[in-house]
């Protein structure tokens, strides 16, 4: 019986650790602009992406996908979670891969970061480059920028931008033929200015 009781205080205790971790944390609200441009804005993401190489593998009826596949691109889309100073955020990117474009190929696309209630949420466009050809097994650097262009509910009307950093690889088969996964990590830092 001691057993069970150990057990269920285990669960209760890592529960209740898990949802500690989930809360925003308390002191950063929304208010006006500050005049230099916004409040410091930072965190990291781990994402895992999906990335389609052919027209069949588009979700029907996404335009964006179709667009960069029909340009000899190829679509990513990427999903996770990350903590930042607005706290937890989940993180979502669409964006199309130009291989040609620069030294190591470019990026274009969109993002969203949404709070956990669902309706809180910051969104914008996305641009970067691979900075290297990656390594042998498989992982290479690629940064660029986030551009905040809104946002919904209390991040509606928020400005700013922030730079990233990140790595991602190795490639493994997709769910799906001519589709491949992999994980990737942000880290990224910059100023947001959330209006009133």
């Amino acid at each position: 019986m001691s057993r069970n009781l150990v057990s269920k205080r285990n669960c209760i205790f890592i529960c209740l650790s898990t949802l500690a971790l989930l809360v925003p944390p308390v002191g950063f609200t929304t208010g006006s602009a500050r005049a230099d441009g916004g409040e410091p804005f930072k965190g990291t993401f781990t994402v895992q992406a999906e990335l389609l190489t052919t027209i069949t593998t588009c979700a029907p009826g996404d335009a964006n996908c179709s667009a960069c596949l029909n340009s000899s691109g190829v679509y990513v889309e990427a999903q996770g979670v990350g903590e930042t100073t607005l706290g937890p955020l989940f993180f979502e990117i669409l964006k199309c891969f130009n291989p040609a474009g620069g030294s190591f190929g470019t990026y274009a696309g969109t993002f969203t970061m949404t709070a956990q209630n669902g309706k809180d949420s910051i969104a914008g466009t996305y641009s970067g480059q691979n900075d290297n050809a990656g390594d042998a097994y498989g992982f290479g650097p690629f940064s660029g920028k986030w551009t905040v262009t809104g946002g919904t509910g209390n991040f509606n009307r928020t400005q700013g931008s922030a730079s990233f950093t990140a790595v991602a690889g190795p490639f493994t088969a997709g769910p799906s033929p001519n589709t491949f996964v992999l994980m990737a990590f942000y880290s990224f830092q910059g100023q947001l200015a959330l209006a009133d």
